[in-house]
C-alpha cells in the first residue's frame, strides 16, 4: 500500500500530513505529485473530490524556497471561493513552516488594499481569479521574475466563462521555463490551442474514468410523467433523511422558485448562485461547511470547485445540456467509502441525455411511486432502437389527443374541439422547430469559439 511518505516530502509537510490524518494517497496524488516534484507540466483530467487540490499544494509547498520572499508560485482559479479554498488548505502548513507566506487575490475585494498588500510584501504563493491577476499586474504590482510554478485549475471552466484570454496574457509575460500545469474535468477540443502554446512536453493523465464507475454512488432515475416537478421534489424529500443534500437546477430563475419552496415546507435550505453578492456568497458557504442547512439549491457554474464534505444525496431537477456537469454533480456524493445517492427527475424531453449517460458506463435504477404511495424500484426500458427525436415528437402529440379525448369521454362533443386540438398540436411542433434552431445556434456558437481560440492561441 502507497503512503505519502514516498514522496519524500521536507519535515514540515510530513507533520502537517500527520495532524490532518493522511496516510494514503488518492490515485490523482500518486500519479501527479512524482511530476510535479520535478518540476515538469502536467495535464491531468480530474473531477472536484479527487484530491486534486493536494496533488499540486503539496509539491509547491515543498519546492518554494522560504529564504526568497518573491512570488514563485500562481494558482489560478475560475472562482472566489475556490481560491479561499485553496488558500486554506496551503496557509493550514504555515503553523509547521512559519516563513510560508500566502495571499488569495479575487474580485468583490478592495483591489486597492489588495496592491498595497503586494507592494509591502510579495508572498512565496499567490491564488487568484483571472481578471484580478491581471488588474494587479497591469498594476505593476506583481514581481515574476522568480516564478517558477504556474498553475491553472478547472482550466475547462475559466474557457466557458470567457476566462481563459486573461491567463493568456499572464502567461505571454513570464519566462518560458516556468513549469505551466492544468487540472481540468473535461480538455474541450478548444482548449488545446492554449495547451500547445504553453505546455512544453506535458505529461497527459486522463483520471476521470474511475470517477463514472464509482461503485458507492447509486444513479436513480425518477420519471416525472405527467406532475411537475415541484410536486416530485416535495415526495421525494419526505422518502430520506440527508446529511447534506445538493439540489441541481440548471436555470438561475429557478433557484429562487424551488428555495421557497423548500422554505414554505419548513427544510432547513440555502441557495448558492453566481448572481449572490460576493461577501454573502462566502459567508453561504461557510455556513453550509458548518451544517447550518441539509439542504442547498444550486447552480453548476456556483457549486464547481467547491468542496463540501458529508454530501449524502445529490438531486437534478434537470439534467445538464452539458452531462460533464451531471458527473460533477453526481461526484460531490460517495467520497471517503462513503454511499452516496444521485437523484435524476426526467420525463421523455431528457430521455435523450439518460442513453447518453448510461453509454458513458453509467448504471440507474429507476423507481416510481406504487398505489401505496411508496418509493419502489421498477423496471422501464429505454427504447435505444428508436429514433429518439421522433418518439419524444409522437409521445407529447400522443398525450395531447388523449387529452382530448379523456375530456369528451361521456359528454357531449363541444363545437371546434377539433380545431383546438390541432392549433395545441401545431404549437408544440412550432415549440420542437424553436428547440432545434436553439440547438444549431449553439452549434454555430461553438464552432466560432473554436475558431477563435485557434486564432488567439495560434503559435504563428
Amino acid at each position: 500500500m502507497s503512503n505519502f511518505n514516498q514522496f519524500g516530502f521536507k519535515r514540515f509537510l510530513n507533520f502537517g500530513l500527520a495532524e490532518l490524518n493522511f496516510v494514503e494517497p488518492t490515485i490523482v496524488q500518486e500519479k501527479v505529485m512524482p511530476l510535479l516534484l520535478k518540476h515538469q507540466n502536467v495535464i491531468c483530467k480530474a473531477h472536484t473530490g479527487t484530491g486534486k487540490t493536494f496533488a499540486f499544494c503539496l509539491p509547491i509547498l515543498n519546492n518554494i524556497n522560504y529564504e526568497q520572499v518573491k512570488i514563485q508560485a500562481i494558482i489560478v482559479t475560475p472562482t472566489r471561493e475556490l481560491a479561499k479554498q485553496i488558500y486554506d488548505n496551503i496557509r493550514f502548513f504555515k503553523k509547521f513552516e512559519p516563513n510560508l507566506q500566502v495571499n488569495y487575490f479575487i474580485g468583490g475585494e478592495d483591489i486597492k488594499r489588495q496592491i498595497k498588500q503586494l507592494q509591502r510584501t510579495q508572498p512565496h504563493i499567490i491564488i487568484a481569479t483571472p481578471t484580478r491577476l491581471k488588474d494587479s499586474f497591469e498594476q505593476q504590482s506583481l514581481n515574476l521574475g522568480k516564478l517558477t510554478t504556474f498553475i491553472i485549475d478547472e482550466c475547462d471552466m475559466l474557457f466557458d466563462l470567457g476566462f481563459i484570454e486573461n491567463v493568456d496574457y499572464i502567461l505571454s509575460k513570464v519566462n518560458s521555463n516556468v513549469q505551466v500545469s492544468v487540472f481540468s474535468a473535461t480538455i474541450p477540443h478548444e482548449l488545446k490551442p492554449f495547451l500547445i502554446k504553453y505546455l512544453k512536453n506535458p505529461h497527459y493523465l486522463d483520471l476521470n474514468a474511475n470517477q463514472l464507475t464509482n461503485q458507492n454512488i447509486t444513479h436513480i432515475l425518477i420519471p416525472t410523467k405527467h406532475q411537475e416537478r415541484e410536486t416530485i421534489l416535495l415526495k421525494l424529500l419526505k422518502t430520506f433523511d440527508p446529511y447534506l443534500c445538493l439540489i441541481f437546477v440548471n436555470k438561475k430563475t429557478d433557484i429562487n422558485k424551488y428555495y421557497d419552496l423548500l422554505l414554505e415546507h419548513n427544510y432547513s435550505v440555502a441557495q448558492l448562485h453566481a448572481g449572490l453578492e460576493p461577501r454573502l456568497r462566502t459567508k453561504v458557504v461557510k455556513r453550509i461547511r458548518n451544517l447550518e442547512y441539509k439542504y442547498v439549491i444550486a447552480s453548476d457554474i456556483a457549486a464547481r470547485g467547491i468542496d463540501f464534505i458529508g454530501v449524502s444525496h445529490v438531486i437534478s431537477i434537470d439534467l445538464p445540456n452539458d452531462l460533464e456537469y451531471y458527473t460533477h454533480r453526481s461526484g460531490r456524493t460517495g467520497r471517503a467509502n462513503y454511499t452516496g445517492y444521485s437523484y435524476v427527475l426526467y420525463d421523455t424531453k431528457n430521455l435523450t441525455l439518460v442513453q447518453q449517460l448510461i453509454s458513458k458506463g453509467i448504471t440507474f435504477k429507476t423507481k416510481k411511486w406504487n398505489q401505496q404511495g411508496e418509493l419502489v424500484e421498477t423496471v422501464i426500458s429505454i427504447d435505444k432502437s428508436k429514433k429518439h427525436s421522433s418518439l419524444v415528437v409522437d409521445n407529447e402529440i400522443n398525450k395531447i389527443i388523449h387529452r382530448y379525448k379523456t375530456k369528451d369521454n361521456n359528454k357531449k362533443v363541444k363545437p371546434g374541439y377539433k380545431k383546438k386540438r390541432k392549433a395545441e398540436i401545431d404549437e408544440f411542433k412550432k415549440q420542437v422547430r424553436r428547440s432545434h434552431i436553439k440547438e444549431s445556434i449553439k452549434r454555430i456558437k461553438k464552432e466560432k469559439a473554436k475558431e477563435r481560440a485557434t486564432k488567439l492561441f495560434d503559435k504563428d
